[in-house]
């Protein structure tokens, strides 16, 4: 096991470090950071319209009259079907950050593009209209695309120092303004032409042809059982040499899962049944305790520990684990770097992924809704707000239960390590 750690330093940890300094995957894993308090708003609103209680149904109905989900329906349309809009100026400002060019002003090209980009429908009463088919989800993929290909034009221009040059004594901002002339002048005529080139294709226009060729396949595999099996097990094996992988496995696959939870959240409006079962929250279910689940182990240390240290380790990390913050309980039995308890660390993941996925997929569990809430949100309470009934922490607590059973084991034989050297220490003071 020892070769085998050794090994995963030597090879995962530069290209993990080559990851978390790479500036354009920074910049998109930013951007979709600074989109979740927007989405949790969205998904309170949700809530408040889709809360499965009859009774609470019918008493909205009577105190805000027939209509008054219709009203709700407009904040959470402001904020997941205009996702891309929002996603198309994120992405190329925290991305123009990253290079320390003027952040505001790439943003607001990118946004200008993707609505050169973005086709429109012809109406009867209104004209050309801006529809939400690809200011929503399925215009995620091509407004992050457009927001990369924006920085890196400006960028071209900026180091080549091709911009309009000003006499000295012009304050900064002005300066910035009339830099951004020439090459915001060439996005958006690129923009412009692409719209015009992909309008004599078989496509019709950009959006098609990437959701089509690229995003559906990526997202096929990204969201698929197998998909999920590979995330969980590159944060977990990532952990366990050390590297803080959440957000940084998550930063890469995270656009396909909010896809996903844009198009359960519209099903949800429709009162259709919902279409997928991986989303951002199927995974906050898995991660009880923190990265390894490692909920499951409190309980079962709290339980069957014997040994001073492993009792004192689950009574300080016991408070933190309930709201997934598991740093006490990596470091201080430790499991990082530990031959034993990386077998389960590892492990168990992959189980609940399975035992949950099955189970939503044949009916078992109610698919999650696409609310969003936050990460510290504890098990049972992050079930049920996932799916919006029982089923949801029925499932966590299941869980929960197998996660204890298969750490047991492992736990036992650690625990009697300790024990021992604690019964010998108090031997030799004797």
């Amino acid at each position: 096991m020892s070769k085998v750690i050794g090994f995963l330093e030597e090879k995962l940890v530069p290209v993990a470090v080559w990851i978390e300094k790479n500036k354009y995957i920074n910049g998109i894993r930013r951007a979709f950071i600074m989109l979740m308090p927007l989405l949790m708003i969205g998904s309170i609103f949700l809530m408040i319209q889709a809360f499965p209680l009859p009774a609470y149904q019918n008493a909205m109905g009577r105190l805000l009259g027939e209509n008054w989900k219709t009203i709700f329906d407009i904040p959470v349309t402001a904020t997941f079907s205009m996702i891309a809009v929002y996603v198309s100026f994120l992405v190329a400002q925290q991305l123009a950050k990253q290079f320390e060019l003027d952040s505001i002003a790439v943003g607001l090209l990118s946004l200008a593009s993707f609505l050169i980009l973005t086709p429109l429908e012809k109406t009867i009463d209104f004209g050309e209209v801006l529809t939400f088919q690809w200011l929503g989800s399925k215009g995620m993929f091509i407004a992050m695309l457009i927001g990369l290909g924006t920085v890196i034009i400006f960028r071209f221009f900026v180091t080549r120092n091709i911009v309009v040059k000003m006499p000295e004594g012009v304050p900064p901002e002005v300066i910035r303004s009339f830099e951004a002339l020439i090459p915001g002048a060439v996005i958006l005529t690129v923009a412009l032409l692409l719209r015009i080139f992909m309008g004599q294709t078989a496509y019709g226009t950009i959006h098609d042809f990437i959701y089509t060729v690229l995003a559906v396949p990526l997202k096929a595999l990204g969201t698929s059982y197998i998909g999920s099996l590979l995330t969980v097990f590159a944060i977990s094996i990532l952990w366990s040499v050390g590297i803080n992988s959440g957000s940084m496995v998550n930063g890469i696959i995270r656009p396909f899962w909010l896809e996903n939870q844009v198009e359960n959240i519209a099903a949800v409006q429709a009162g259709q049944p919902l279409p997928h079962v991986i989303t951002e929250q199927f995974f906050d279910m898995i991660w009880m305790g923190g990265v390894g689940a490692t909920l499951s182990l409190l309980i079962a240390m709290l339980i069957f520990a014997r040994s001073k240290q492993i009792r004192a380790v689950a009574k300080i990390g016991t408070v933190p684990g309930i709201f997934n913050i598991n740093e006490p309980v990596l470091f201080g039995i430790p499991i990082i770097l530990n031959p034993i308890m990386l077998i389960p660390f590892n492990i168990i993941p992959l189980v609940f992924v399975t035992t949950q996925y099955i189970a939503m997929t044949i009916g078992l569990v109610s698919r999650p809704l696409g609310v969003a809430f936050p990460w510290p949100t504890p098990a049972i309470i992050s079930g049920f707000l996932t799916v919006g009934d029982i089923s949801g922490a029925v499932m966590q607590i299941v869980n929960l239960i197998i996660g204890a059973l298969i750490y047991l084991p492992f736990l036992k034989i650690i625990d009697k390590a300790a024990k021992q050297e604690e019964d010998n220490e108090m031997t030799e003071e004797a």
